[in-house]
């Protein structure tokens, strides 16, 4: 065989393992969904399980990468503290307590369908700093989406007080993470810098309410979408095709304390 001829089928050769090596890194990409919400969101709670529902009918679990990112509605509500969270909105955010309960009755009517009981009468408002640091933490253990299910469901369906760091400890116990581990950090300020990025990363892109979804870095949906929406974007962005959601905008909560 001449030296041309060998060389060739050397090129050959590489050629085909790029090409293999290619059409792997293809079969395992998948489609980064980034969320900033808040444990004290509402709408959050909803936009969690319409992204999950989305995700179900398209058969994409193994197509979809979540990350969880930090973002506070009320960073200045003070830390060890809990309070009833329709007297926070009507005394410390002004808003008539007939407008909150008609806000939370369409809430409860809209959470039934997704399997959320939401129980506002139980509600405590609380600083959600250091559970958006635990849950920084729990990504190293890829236990995130479970820690925030559990975090989310404590606040909302079954009235946990999570001020107390012995209620935020049980609950990391259920979701299968370490005790110690957890009880360190909530000593500490580790995963702070975490958070505080999240929350700049979130003011860059210019997020001013919560839930907010980022579709491969550059598709948004701000706000609890109709099931058809998240379905149809995550289905184009599986496909690698384009889709123009700048100008989706569903239901959000914001930091005045308003969620519509």
């Amino acid at each position: 065989m001449s030296k041309i001829s060998i060389l060739l089928v050397a090129i050959t050769f590489l050629f085909g393992l790029n090409q293999t090596k290619t059409d792997d890194q293809m079969k395992s990409k998948k489609v980064k969904i980034e969320i900033w919400s808040d444990i004290a969101c509402p709408f959050c709670y909803l936009g969690k399980r319409k992204l999950e529902k989305a995700i179900k009918n398209l058969k994409a679990e193994d197509k979809v990468e979540v990350e969880w990112k930090s973002f506070q509605l009320d960073p200045s509500f003070p830390k060890d503290t809990s309070y009833s969270s329709i007297q926070y909105l009507s005394e410390k955010k002004g808003y008539p307590i007939a407008q909150i309960e008609a806000m939370c009755d369409q809430l409860e009517y809209q959470g039934k369908s997704y399997g959320i009981e939401y129980n506002f009468d139980s509600a405590k408002t609380v600083n959600t700093y250091d559970m958006h640091r635990l849950l920084q933490w729990s990504k190293k253990m890829n236990k995130s989406n479970e820690l925030k299910e559990a975090f989310i469901h404590a606040y909302f369906s079954e009235g946990i007080d999570l001020s107390k760091h012995e209620n935020i400890l049980a609950i990391i116990v259920k979701s299968g993470l370490n005790y110690e581990d957890a009880k360190v950090i909530l000593s500490s300020n580790q995963f702070s810098d975490e958070v505080t990025n999240d929350i700049t990363e979130a003011k860059r892109f210019g997020i001013r309410g919560v839930p907010f979804f980022l579709i491969n870095g550059d598709k948004g949906i701000s706000g609890a979408q109709d099931d058809s929406v998240f379905e149809k974007v995550i289905s184009t962005a599986i496909i690698d095709s384009n889709i123009d959601t700048s100008n989706l905008n569903g239901q959000v909560c914001t930091p005045d304390g308003l969620c519509d």
